[in-house]
């Protein structure tokens, strides 16, 4: 295989590098300032940093110094008196970095508060220092900028440059500890007493020169003054929680098969008694047969084989480091001065113990720091990441005595974790299968540490149980377990595995978690350079398919198009679409060419869109509420989970995995068909694939509709165009006609005065009826014109009632005005005339027999726009006819129909209803259609007066004649 390449690093990652060096020069804590500040300064750009020990017999921070916006500031080596809950407090317990967006409005900091109000410090950040899990102080860095906080690769480095401050600042403290510390403890232990074993031991131990000759002095001494019948010291293991008898003495050396042997007994062993020790209190024992104490150590009992104990702690802080014991075979009442002297003895060593633990620590230490400097700079150096990540595989195989080394990052979609790396490299094929998904518990405890999780009997463990099969395959009977970022969401894990049960030391954990943090940047890397390829991918993907549904216009053709685009951004064999026309139950199937035989779908048959179990799950699924989750209109499903209906069609042997989802724009607009998409069983969706999957999709969904209406109304409009062609020509010919025989008429009756006066007024009507024709043919041909006349509203209300003449006498209808007012209207009163016939034609094809209409006029004042006094006309038509509903309901929702929807308003008389609202809408006119509390219909139209628009009629004074 080929290696991948990585860029070259960044800037920032080099300064940490240098920084940390710098860190690890220092031969003083002050020296660490400098540079902490300028790299939180220069790389970070953070105008604000402070660095405070902790000092935990205080409860105090004692300021080190740092920067502030204004420069230097007194508020810097102050000291903060840390409350129980505060919030610095919680920091250093947790052990976790918090960020405020304002350090100012903060108000569980107290005296921080007010400093950062005076220093103007807002968006900030607090970092615990914390090592072996002992808090050591904290590191504070901030800006004037409200939120301004450190975020992606910054965060990383910042968190990395403090987990690097964590050793060195053990290290100063422990030179400073050593240098000044032990002289006082030594002063105070011999003015504790003048007593002369006291003055006795402290005279031994003088005169050792090393530390195992101070041992074997004190034990000797404390031995010939107390006569147990042994005196046994027990040291904690560095690297492990374990307790071994370094020395014991019995007035006579140590025979050669104690010194192979060393007796050892576990922290678990010593139970309760571990509790008592670390508390400081001596564990008395008189006598083993008849223990009731839960402190006492019975299982160390049993290994000394002794009746009666005496055992006191040697603490360093609050570390048991070892414990001093006094051993009888028979039982012994351990009288005060024993136990007082057992007391001092421990306290003398306990001052010289730190020495030996800290050079022990610090060569581990360094031993650890030259591992993570030496792959931090590697990864600054090295273009081919994966020969970094064989050395630091390397490195801590060597170092830890380990035969596996594994790099695993999370895979969300399978849940679970690719193998990136494996050290040794395996043989006979590329990688490790991955490692199988974790159990919630496992999950929740790798994302909640903050060090590596150590197994160190995988057999007996419970602890990541998921991969027990995995890891007995590979014979590993120990771990070390760490994640790349701790205390965050799990990202990658860093394994350590041997082949023999193992109890890991704190050091190797520390060691095994600040490799993981570095190889962290390189699998976070490797993540993003992975998405933003998946990412450029769709992106391609999805230009292409938008660009090719705009350049299609015919339906058929946008259908297969938007298929093969979805086929090629989903990277599927088989994408199907079924459709149908608007109203129709059946619908059919389009396909493009499957790309493998196997992915076969019959497109010969029709499917009941209602019946079919998956098409009808996909249209109800398309009237979800996707505000909340995005995926609600989309089903996803197995073939095997198919009902036999759908079955018989999407037929294909390998089809696994199956996306259906509607085509619907709207869930007001009826749905014109449901994609399907098809792949094999193992195929699993992204979340990235899902999201431009659907996106794609609407804009098919809005395409497919525009091309649908664009060519229904096409199709409409071209048909009304030829009628209103045909209708006017012919209009014309009658026209041609009419006036022909009126002309002959006329010409008839001029050349005989004897003539009929009733067919001299018969012409007159003819003549007027063909020059209200004229404007009709001339101005109106292909659109509707406004035009201006004159009547009164008795005379038009007359004329629509003679139009109705005929359906009155056909179903006896009493039909009534009610306070028709003298008025003269002057407007478009042809139009007008329409609509009220339309209304009444409406009320009276409703009516039952012998039914009863009313039409009522009122004039109504009022204030019009620019607050002017407008007046209008209302004419109301009640009657007792029944009305579909959702007739009703989609004439009050002309602006939001679905016009590819079958609807009411197709036909007559919603039809014509619906031409009158638009022609009300041209004209100014309003028109209101509902049903009244009493059962009643009601259709008013509201006509307004006086406006000056030729669309509207104006109110003449007219007096009724004498």
């Amino acid at each position: 295989m080929t290696s991948a390449k990585s860029p070259k690093v960044s800037p920032p990652l080099a300064a940490l590098v240098n920084t940390i060096k710098q860190l690890q020069q220092q031969e003083q804590i002050g020296g660490l300032i400098a540079p902490l500040v300028s790299f939180v300064q220069e790389t970070l750009g953070m105008s604000f940093v402070w660095l405070g020990l902790y000092n935990e017999a205080s409860k105090q921070l004692i300021g080190q110094g740092g920067t502030t916006p204004v420069g230097d500031h007194p508020f810097l080596k102050q000291k903060l008196t840390l409350a129980a809950g505060s919030l610095l407090d919680q920091v250093l317990m947790n052990r976790k970095p918090i960020s405020l967006p304002s350090l100012k409005e903060e108000p569980r900091l107290g005296e921080l508060r007010e400093a950062a109000t005076r220093l103007g410090i807002q968006g900030t950040a607090i970092y615990p220092i914390v090592r072996h899990r002992q808090p050591l102080g904290i590191l504070i860095t901030g800006s004037t900028t409200w939120g301004d906080t450190l975020r992606g690769d910054d965060l990383a480095h910042m968190s990395l440059l403090v987990s690097a401050l964590g050793p060195e600042l053990e290290r100063l403290a422990a030179t400073k500890t050593t240098k000044g510390v032990p002289e006082a403890k030594q002063v105070a232990a011999a003015a504790m007493t003048s007593d002369d074993p006291i003055r006795h031991l402290l005279q031994e131990a003088s005169r050792a020169n090393s530390f195992s000759q101070r041992i074997e002095a004190l034990l000797l001494a404390v031995h010939q003054f107390c006569q147990p019948q042994r005196t046994s010291l027990f040291w904690r293991d560095v690297a492990q929680p374990l307790y071994r008898r370094r020395s014991y003495t019995v007035g006579k050396p140590q025979s050669r098969e104690s010194q192979r042997q060393p007796l050892a007994i576990t922290q678990q062993e010593l139970a309760g008694c571990y509790t008592a020790l670390a508390s400081g209190q001596t564990v008395s024992v008189s006598d083993s047969q008849s223990v009731v104490s839960a402190t006492a150590p019975l299982r160390l009992m049993q290994m000394l084989n002794c009746r009666a104990l005496l055992a006191t702690p040697i603490l360093v802080g609050t570390e048991v480091v070892g414990f001093l014991t006094f051993e009888r075979n028979d039982p012994y009442p351990w009288n005060d001065n024993e136990k007082k002297l057992l007391q001092i003895t421990a306290e003398l060593l306990a001052l010289a113990a730190p020495t030996e633990r800290l050079e022990h620590l610090l060569a581990q230490t360094q031993h650890a720091q030259s591992l993570v400097s030496e792959l931090a700079q590697a990864i600054c150096d090295e273009q081919d990441w994966r020969r970094v990540l064989h050395r630091a595989g390397e490195r801590l195989a060597a170092d830890l005595g380990a035969q596996w080394v594994f790099l695993l990052t999370y895979n969300s979609l399978t849940q679970a974790f690719d193998v990136v790396f494996q050290y040794p490299a395996p043989r006979g094929r590329d990688r490790h299968p991955p490692f199988p998904p974790l159990q919630k518990m496992d999950w929740q405890l790798l994302e909640t540490a903050t060090t590596a999780i150590a197994l160190e009997d995988y057999s007996n463990e419970l602890r990541l149980y998921s991969w027990k099969e995995v890891l007995g395959k590979l014979n590993i009977q120990s771990l070390l377990a760490a994640t790349t970022t701790p205390g965050h969401s799990l990202e990658a894990l860093l394994l350590v595995g041997r082949t023999e049960p193992t109890l890991w030391g704190k050091g190797q954990q520390t060691l095994v978690q600040e490799v993981a943090r570095l190889l962290g940047l390189i699998s976070h890397q490797w993540q993003l350079q992975k998405t933003n390829t998946q990412q450029e991918q769709v992106r391609s993907a999805m230009l292409a398919g938008l660009r090719a549904l705009q350049r299609t216009q015919n339906l058929e053709r946008l259908e297969l198009t938007g298929l093969q685009q979805l086929m090629n951004l989903m990277q599927v064999p088989l994408v199907a679409l079924v459709t149908w026309q608007p109203g129709q139950t059946v619908g059919s199937i389009v396909a493009p060419p499957p790309s493998h035989p196997k992915f076969v779908i019959r497109n010969d048959i029709e499917i009941p869109i209602y019946e079919d179990p998956l098409i009808h799950s996909a249209l109800m699924a398309s009237q979800a509420d996707v505000n909340g989750n995005p995926y609600a209109g989309l089903i996803q499903t197995t073939a095997a989970e198919l009902d036999p209906r759908t079955r018989e069609w999407l037929s294909g042997p390998d089809i696994g995995q199956i996306l259906a989802i509607a085509l619907r724009t709207d869930p007001e607009y009826e749905p014109s068909g449901v994609l399907i998409v098809a792949d094999h069983r193992d195929r699993l969706w992204s979340t990235l694939h899902l999201e431009a999957f659907i996106t794609l999709v609407n804009h098919l969904a809005w395409a497919h509709r525009s091309t649908s209406l664009i060519q229904m109304l096409t199709q409409g409009w071209q048909t009304l165009e030829t009628l209103n062609w045909y209708k006017h020509r012919r209009l014309e010919q009658v026209y041609g006609q009419l006036t022909s025989f009126c002309q002959q008429l006329t010409q008839w009756v001029q050349e005989h005065p004897e003539a009929d006066p009733l067919l001299r007024r018969l012409g007159t009507l003819l003549q007027t009826q063909l020059e209200s024709l004229h404007p009709l043919l001339s101005h109106e041909v292909w659109q509707l014109d406004k035009a201006t006349h004159t009547a009164g509203l008795a005379v038009v209300l007359k004329r629509v009632m003679d139009r109705i003449e005929n359906w009155k006498q056909r179903k006896q209808l009493w039909i009534q005005v009610h306070n028709q007012p003298v008025l003269t209207l002057n407007g478009d009163l042809s139009k007008l005339e329409l609509i009220l016939y339309e209304l009444l034609l409406f009320a009276c094809q409703r009516s039952p027999s012998q039914g009863r209409i009313d039409i009522w006029c009122q004039q109504i004042e009022g204030i019009g726009q620019g607050g002017k006094t407008a007046s209008w006309l209302e004419l109301s038509i009640t009657d007792n006819g029944e009305v579909e509903p959702q007739l009703l309901i989609k004439l009050h929702q002309l602006e939001h129909l679905d016009w590819l929807a079958p609807s009411s308003l197709d036909q007559p008389p919603g039809r014509h209803l619906k031409i009158c609202c638009h022609l009300c809408q041209r004209l100014g006119y309003s028109l209101d259609m509902y049903k009244l509390e009493d059962g009643r219909f009601l259709s008013r139209l509201l006509i307004p007066l006086n406006h000056g628009d030729t669309g509207t009629f104006e109110l003449q004074s007219s007096q009724p004649r004498q």
